[in-house]
């Protein structure tokens, strides 16, 4: 596609003319953008040129991006550029992505924005997010960086229809943190790669220490919630809670009990690992009261806050089917709510570069998209002395499962899964119960599309004059 001109109803455009008007269309003000004899806007009349103010959003720690605040004074001086942090802790990316949703609807000024995976395809089937390509085709320099220092499953993983609809800049898998100290002490030997679920068991029978006092040590904690935090047990089981194409329920999938299962067991038949609603495993696990956890690399933030270091990462344990463990990434997007779209991709680069990786780095945040951090000598500094284990895992992860209806489907699981770890419910009656929930939502996902292509082709034989 070219990017020197388009053409809308046959009329020739700039490119960024074609994304203005994409940006007033979204927002329901086309007619008015383009009434007759429109006044120039401030920015137009003004003598000198006004700062654009660009409204950023993210659900990272605001004090991680301190930094580049700093930088933008300088390296932005045509831009006043502000970066708010959206809440995740409360529903996670289902919770944030419906907040996003809510903050466009009501009209905020939100022109960047970041997402993961996991709300890509609710934010782009309601037409928040712009796609980049034109973008990038513009800027040889971005792009090359997107094609060469970012690993192809994190860029193909935020494009939707073939197209890039968020700039990668950051990603995690789930892998295992282990108290070196404690296996030592037990005598007991650094878990390997391939270990078996068999083989974690009996690890988790040898470190337990759980009578009900103040003093219990818990083997393992795992995330018993969220699509993200229980992916990485099916995978590496060969199965999932959907189908490849995230459209049904794979519940009744026997792997899927048995790993369910297999869990459950952890918790109520040999009490090595404790309920996870509620429990606080940070904390303990730092505090020695807890042995194992599994975890994305953000996990090592808190562990730098506490100067913990007795601890190391493997993968989590494979049961069958090939090797495999989850990734999930996020990115910097355009809002088609902008009016000022070319200053928004300015601060997209802006906030992707290298500078800001860096600084995420240092925080113990998440892995960053770009290979040339990652493989810099301090990435491996902020962390233990596996961390070469995040960024070679891409060979072989897959993506965590992430519907349209993400932020309907994940609670649906979880509050399933709640009833699992209570011991309400044996895990064949809480599939049975959560796959009839989702087979329902996803059927009425396809009858909403439907019905939305319908709509769209009888505008458009109107519009066209084609109806008889």
């Amino acid at each position: 596609m070219s990017t020197r001109g388009e053409s809308i109803f046959g009329v020739a455009m700039s490119r960024r003319e074609l994304l203005r008007w994409t940006a007033v269309a979204s927002a329901g003000a086309l007619l008015a953008a383009c009434a007759p004899g429109v006044s120039p806007t401030a920015e137009e009349s003004a003598p000198s040129k006004a700062k654009v103010r660009i409204i950023a959003t993210t659900q990272m720690p605001i004090s991680q991006w301190e930094p580049a605040m700093k930088r933008a004074v300088e390296q932005l001086p045509d831009i006043d550029l502000m970066i708010t942090q959206t809440n995740i802790s409360e529903g996670g990316w289902a919770g944030y992505s419906d907040r996003i949703v809510t903050q466009i609807a009501g009209g905020e000024q939100l022109d960047v924005i970041m997402i993961a995976v996991e709300g890509l395809g609710l934010l782009t089937d309601k037409k928040i997010l712009m796609p980049l390509d034109d973008y990038f085709l513009a800027d040889p320099a971005e792009k090359e960086i997107l094609e060469t220092d970012i690993h192809p499953v994190l860029r193909e993983m935020l494009q939707v229809d073939g197209k890039q609809m968020e700039y990668p800049f950051s990603w995690n898998n789930m892998v295992l943190y282990y108290n070196t100290k404690i296996f030592e002490e037990e005598g007991i030997d650094p878990p390997s790669k391939d270990w078996t679920w068999e083989d974690f068991l009996e690890v988790c029978l040898k470190v337990a220490r759980v009578t009900g006092g103040a003093d219990d040590r818990y083997a393992y904690s795992f995330w018993g919630s969220g699509m993200f935090g229980m992916a990485a047990w099916y995978f590496n089981n060969d199965t999932s809670p959907l189908n490849d194409s995230w459209t049904a329920s794979n519940l009744m999938d026997p792997k899927v009990a048995e790993t369910l299962q297999f869990l459950a067991d952890l918790i109520l038949k040999y009490r090595v690992s404790p309920n996870p609603q509620g429990w606080e495993e940070w904390a303990q696990f730092h505090a020695g009261h807890l042995v194992m956890r599994t975890c994305g690399r953000w996990c090592i933030s808190g562990s730098l806050n506490e100067g913990f270091t007795t601890y190391d990462l493997q993968y989590q344990p494979h049961r069958s089917g090939p090797f495999k463990t989850v990734v999930g990434t996020d990115g910097w997007g355009i809002s088609t709510s902008t009016k000022t779209p070319d200053e928004a991709w300015t601060v997209v680069k802006f906030l992707s570069n290298k500078d800001a990786s860096i600084d995420m780095t240092k925080a113990g945040g998440n892995i960053p998209a770009l290979r040339s951090v990652a493989e810099m000598p301090i990435f491996a500094e902020y962390g233990p002395p596996n961390t070469a284990i995040f960024y070679e895992s891409l060979d072989f992860a897959k993506t965590v499962p992430s519907p349209k209806n993400f932020n309907i489907i994940d609670p649906i699981l979880n509050r399933h899964y709640q009833t699992i770890w209570n011991g309400e419910k044996s895990v064949e009656e809480a599939l049975i119960a959560a796959h009839a929930e989702v087979t329902a939502e996803m059927e009425k996902l396809q009858a909403g599309r439907a019905s939305f292509a319908s709509a769209g082709l009888g505008a458009l034989a109107m519009a066209c004059g084609c109806n008889q």
